[in-house]
């Protein structure tokens, strides 16, 4: 099964923590999103990333290939299916070649957005620069969640 991760799983050392046999596929675009901050973790202290579908824009991340194991792990790590639900969306990949990932999503229902506690912003400020990922759009959905 193919994950599309978005956010703080962009750290390949949490990634490797939470799920070990988990193995990097590519680098992905997820068009007609957009990140958002919202919701609460208690292990952050605050908002945490998911997406919201905008027309024409896109969301950078990397693409796993994940075990049935690592698998069961992730979703008890997003809280699934409470603080978030799985579902499938066409990515796209660098090699331009779509292909169906799972993504977590924060239910849509009530969602509002707000601020991320300042760690774990660090943790996506620090995996987007790594990655070579626009950190404009990062800080917009900062910008955002004000």
């Amino acid at each position: 099964m193919l994950y599309f991760a978005y956010g703080s799983n962009l750290d390949m050392a949490q990634m490797r923590t939470r799920c070990p046999n988990a193995t990097v596929e590519a680098r992905a675009t997820l068009p007609g999103h957009t990140l958002v901050f919202g919701g609460y973790s208690r292990r952050w202290g605050g908002a945490v990333a998911s997406l919201q579908r905008v027309r024409g824009a896109h969301v950078e991340g990397v693409l796993y290939r994940l075990t049935p194991e690592d698998l069961r792990a992730l979703d008890a790590f997003e809280g699934h299916p409470l603080a978030y639900r799985r579902a499938i969306r066409l990515v796209t990949d660098r090699a331009g070649k779509r292909r169906r990932a799972l993504v977590y999503l924060q239910p849509e229902a009530g969602f509002e957005s707000w601020p991320p506690a300042a760690t774990y912003f660090r943790v996506l400020w620090h995996a987007y620069a790594r990655l070579g990922f626009n950190r404009a759009a990062l800080a917009n959905a900062l910008g955002g969640a004000a």
